[in-house]
């Protein structure tokens, strides 16, 4: 996904079974959401084993 999201923060490897909270950039600097609020879907995926995840994240509200 490096293509599309920058990793600002968080672990480069995550273990199996582990989670870890990341900050991510999109590659543009910028991705823009159609509201506040709106529900963006973001895959990871993975290499070794293949696999597909996905995430539901929200744009946290500015107030």
């Amino acid at each position: 996904m490096s293509r599309y999201w920058t990793v600002v923060r968080g672990p480069v490897v995550l273990p199996a079974r582990a989670s870890a909270r990341y900050e991510l950039q999109p590659h543009a600097g910028r991705f823009a959401l159609p509201r506040p609020g709106a529900r963006v879907r973001l895959p990871a995926f993975t290499a070794v084993p293949q696999t597909l995840s996905s995430a539901d994240v929200r744009l946290r509200s500015s107030g």
